[in-house]
């Protein structure tokens, strides 16, 4: 019973150090953002250009991305604004691997931020 205790602690210990976060710093920005288009959102310090620009790539027909590299934010250009084409941002933060997103002081899940937000 103690090590299949210790077995699922380990692994999830082991899953959230590897796991990623996304933020967006104020609601009411990102709200409007979506209204407009043009998402943006601050990256881990651990995604870097060279990742931002291979993973965004497979995914022109949607959105285009612009990459700070000094401030780690990226702003997603749709190029149809609707919810079908904003779903596929929850697959280019996967292929990053960030994993949450944190929305001033609440962490979204990827997919609930989607269904909140970007629906």
């Amino acid at each position: 019973m103690k090590s299949i205790f210790f077995s699922i602690l380990f692994v999830s210990v082991a899953f959230t150090s590897f796991s990623q976060e996304a933020t967006v710093d104020k609601k009411a920005n990102l709200i409007q953002s979506v209204k407009d288009g043009v998402i943006s959102m601050t990256l881990p310090n651990t995604v870097t250009a060279e990742d931002v620009t291979n993973y965004s790539k497979y995914y022109t027909p949607y959105f285009t991305t612009a990459f700070d590299a000094s401030t780690s934010k990226v702003s997603f250009k749709m190029v149809n604004n609707d919810a079908k084409s904003r779903r596929v941002i929850m697959r280019f933060l996967g292929a990053n691997k960030i994993q949450t997103v944190l929305v001033e002081d609440r962490v979204f899940p990827v997919t609930e931020f989607y269904n909140t937000f970007l629906k």
